[in-house]
């Protein structure tokens, strides 16, 4: 019993983060095993598993990806560019250094149906589109906002790398789901139609990601149309 415990994940002093119990190596050797075919290399297998964690990550809000980023807007600047690693949101917008609470819009077309506001007025409503965060009104002196969104995983590119943004409960049996279903629809292609286990890791894939969303919930928290506010005299703060 003793020796047993010796192979157990370990937690970091900042937390969970090192909890994962399986790196890309483990999880390269799991999924060769269990596909156990020689045209498929060990290259194709983790790239299979980096599809798996950013599918993971797409369909749902892991809090080990919640992140905040500064914007800087010169004067009369319309909109700037969203961070890069952006997966989710923007959630919430703050105007800084009083962070004083901007209302997010779902898109650009939103925002354009606002009230034209008063030009010396501070930034209060913005939007995202093609990348970049619109805001209005259009501030007249340079200001920061402080935008929180969630990012992409961090990539498996060692053998040492953890899918560590995902449960350690659930993280083995979801990427290995998913990399079984889609190496076995390669090699099943043409096999009269049945994908045994085609089938079989997808069903496996499909439990292991309900029971992701049902933590987290789905990745889309608002899925109805926002109201356009018809006044501006509403505080937003």
């Amino acid at each position: 019993m003793a020796e047993a415990r010796l192979f157990l994940p370990r937690t970091a002093a900042e937390g969970m983060r090192c909890a994962c119990p399986d790196a890309l190596g483990a999880l390269t050797a799991e999924v060769t095993a269990i596909v156990d075919d020689p045209a498929v290399g060990e290259e194709e297998v983790a790239r299979a598993l980096l599809r798996g964690l950013l599918a993971a990550a797409a369909a749902t809000r892991l809090p080990g990806l919640a992140a905040e980023a500064r914007l800087p807007f010169g004067p009369g600047q319309e909109h700037a560019a969203l961070p890069a690693d952006l997966q989710h949101g923007p959630t919430d917008a703050f105007l800084l250094p009083g962070r004083g609470r901007i209302r997010i819009l779902p898109d650009p077309a939103a925002l354009r149906r606002t009230p034209r506001l008063a030009a010396g007025g501070p930034v209060r409503f913005a939007a995202p589109g093609a990348g970049r965060l619109f805001v209005l009104p259009v501030p007249q002196t340079s200001v920061d906002i402080a935008v929180g969104y969630y990012r992409l995983p961090d990539l498996l590119a060692g053998y040492a790398d953890k899918p560590s943004c995902l449960p350690p409960h659930l993280a083995g049996r979801l990427l290995v789901s998913f990399a079984c279903r889609e190496l076995f629809e390669r090699l099943e292609e043409g096999a009269e139609g049945k994908k045994t286990q085609t089938r079989a890791y997808g069903a496996r894939y499909a439990a292991a990601l309900a029971e992701l969303v049902g933590l987290y919930g789905p990745a889309t928290v608002q899925a109805e149309p926002v109201d356009v506010p018809s006044v501006f005299g509403e505080g937003w703060l």
